[in-house]
Parts: structure tokens; sequence; C-alpha cells
């Protein structure tokens, strides 16, 4: 007998775990997206529980917000997230891993591990490494019958993520090479699926012009947003100073996201505008997706969540500053491999970018054109969602 079989025998329902994390956006996105496909195909005997295991207690509460202070970190100083990806070659991913986790997060794991127990589902799906981890803890010390399903949300596969997982699944070629090259995952764990598309992102489908009027963007003006992901901690001020001096009519729009004091700074009596420029300050918004949508340009790091909601919103993208490695394989991905924007680090020449795509506006033609290339209508989590529920009744 399968799963399915074995659990509907005792007339209880199987328990399809999907687990929240916050570190940046995009495992938080990523996760919300396979939940709501789970829950749209599931039959009566299965449920679905979405969980933020860490807002349970304040020991996990206060290591999620740990997380999020190492993500800021990372996106302010390079040299933060250069030395981590440096520590985990040196001592070996796998090794400093669980290293890590038996000493030094041991009260957090064992925190998180107890959370799962009072869940007890049989089947976890997880989009950050912490929670992989974990998962795959609980499996091997607690229930053997549990399946631990892993989504990496980034475009490359870095040495953290938890090599014993149940199945390891992908969005890109070059993120399942390293999965099975460099993180020894045997092939057959190894699923590749379509980038995700948020429902959100899916249903937004109206002009251009429609969301320059909803978002009081001017229609007549080349648009460019800017953002740096939901903390906006890395270029994103210098480089709206460097737009501010341009001499072009043109309207810059800076999403400040969750960083307040950034978002006071640009709604204050004190910011200087010059004429020609329409300066449209934001603060964290779930509808960052229509404003690039509105405009002509996003400048942003390199974050993989917003470069792809940019790209199926047929915007093309400036990358400016990469984060991590992370980052730099989203930026080689997106710009380089499938040429949907550029990179250009230097806030001058970025300036000088804007502006000849002002004077010229074919010169984002090409990239809008591979843009389009992607259906945003095809949804990986979908695909994830049929293969968990395959896996459930041993199709």
């Amino acid at each position: 007998l399968n799963l399915y079989d074995i659990i509907i025998t005792m007339k209880r329902k199987i328990k399809i775990l999907v687990t929240f994390i916050e570190a940046g956006m995009g495992h938080i996105v990523t996760a919300q997206s396979i939940y709501e496909a789970l829950k749209q195909k599931k039959d009566d005997n299965i449920e679905v529980i979405d969980s933020y295991i860490l807002h349970r207690t304040p020991l996990l509460k206060k290591y999620e917000d740990f997380l999020v202070e190492q993500t800021k970190l990372s996106s302010s100083n390079k040299f933060h997230s250069k030395s981590q990806f440096v520590a985990m070659k040196i001592f070996g991913p796998q090794t400093s891993l669980r290293f890590v986790h038996s000493t030094v997060y041991k009260k957090q794991r064992n925190a998180y591990v107890e959370e799962l127990k009072k869940i007890n589902p049989d089947i976890i799906i997880d989009t950050h490494y912490f929670a992989a981890h974990c998962a795959c803890y609980y499996r091997d010390h607690f229930k053997k019958s549990v399946k631990v399903v892993t989504y990496n949300p980034d475009n490359n596969t870095h040495g953290w993520w938890d090599k014993n997982v149940d199945y390891f699944i992908t969005n890109n070629d070059m993120a399942t090479r390293e999965a099975i090259e460099k993180l020894k995952i045997p092939k057959d764990r190894v699923k590749q699926v379509f980038f995700i598309t948020r429902k959100a992102v899916a249903e937004t489908d109206k002009p251009k012009e429609f969301y320059r009027e909803k978002f009081n963007i001017p229609k007549d003006k080349f648009a460019v947003v800017l953002a740096d992901g939901v903390y906006a901690k890395a270029k994103l001020p210098e480089f709206v100073d460097e737009l501010l001096k341009s001499q072009k009519e043109m309207t810059i729009v800076a999403i400040a996201g969750k960083n307040k004091e950034l978002y006071q700074k640009y709604t204050s009596e004190d910011m200087k505008v010059p004429p020609n420029i329409t300066f449209l300050p934001f603060e964290f918004t779930p509808l960052a997706h229509e404003i690039y949508c509105a405009c002509d340009l996003f400048i942003t790091k390199g974050g993989p969540n917003a470069i792809l909601d940019a790209v199926f919103m047929r915007t093309p993208i400036l990358v400016n500053y990469c984060a991590s490695d992370i980052e730099r394989q989203t930026c080689k991905l997106f710009v380089n491999e499938y040429n949907c924007g550029v990179e250009i680090k230097d806030k001058k020449k970025a300036r000088e970018f804007v502006e000849n795509c002002i004077d010229n506006p074919k010169i984002l033609q090409k990239y809008v054109q591979n843009e389009e290339k992607f259906d945003k209508n095809r949804n990986g989590a979908t695909e994830i969602a049929d293969f968990v529920l395959d896996l459930v009744k041993g199709k």
C-alpha cells in the first residue's frame, strides 16, 4: 500500500505541511504559492497546513529576527555574505551545516523540531535551508515515514541545503547541476520545475497605462522604479540621488520597503526634487509587481524574487549590486543567459544608461522581447503540487 492508502485506512487525513520563514520575501512568496496550489488540488482526505513555525515561541521568533538581520547585513555589506560562503567552503558545507545546528543553534533546531512533533505532518515542504535541515532531523530521529520536500527559490544551489532531503526541487538548469554535482544529491531525488509564479503576478494583466494611472505615475514620462528587496539596505539611496542629478524628464519611483527611515526621508519636506523629475516614494507594498509593470526600467539588486516579478511584468532590469553568491548567480542567469537587462554597478554609468533609454526607447525593446518568452501562466508551484500529490498517492 502507498502512503495515501495506509493513512486513509487509519481513518485520518494526510497532513501536508508548508513552512514559512522570513529571511527576505523570496522564501515566503514561494511557500505561499505552493500552499495555494496544493489547496486547490487536494482532496477531502488531505489536509494542507501552512505554518510560521518560527512564530510559535519567543526563542524561535528571536531566531527569525536574527535571520532577517543577517539578510539586511548581506545587502548592506558585501563582505558579510562573502565571508559566510568562504567559511562554508573551508569547513565543508554539509559538515558546517550540521556542526552549527548541533552547537550554536542547537536550542533553535530542537525547539523547531518540537513544533513539528505537535503538527505531526506526513509531508513537509520547505523553502529555507534551516527549515529543511530541521525537517530532516525530525524525520531521522522521530518519524521515519515523513517525506521532506525542499524547493530552492534561489537560482543556484548553495552548500547549506541539506542533501539528505527526500526530494530537492530547483527552477533552472544551473541549480539542478549544482544540486547533483556539488551537493551530491542522487539524480532521481532532484526535480526541476518552472519558475514559481505568484497568483497576484499571474493575474496582473492590464496594460502599462492602467497601472500608471493607478499609482499616479505620469503617462508621458520615462519611468524608472528602484527597489532593494523588502529591506532597502543596498544601493537604492545612492542610485536615487544620482538619478536626481539628471536634466532629463523622468519619473523616479523609489520603493523603500520596510525601511521606515528611508521612507520618512523621501516623504519629508526637506527632500529636494528638481522640476524635471517626478519623484514617487512607496513603503512596502504587496503590489510592487504592478509598479514594476507601470515603469519602463527596474533598477534593483540581484534578488531572485524581485527580478522574476519584473520579468513576468515585461519590465527590463538593471542590476546594480549583488549581495551574495546567490544574487551573483541570479544576475548571471537573467542578464547573461536570458538577456532580460543589464548589470551596471557604477551609479553614474547607470544614470547615463537611463538617459540613453529616454533618448532612444528602442534600447529596451530586445529585453522586453526576451522577457515575453517567459510564460507567467505556467506555474512551478502547480508542478510542485502535482508532484507532491503524486508522491502521496504512490504514482
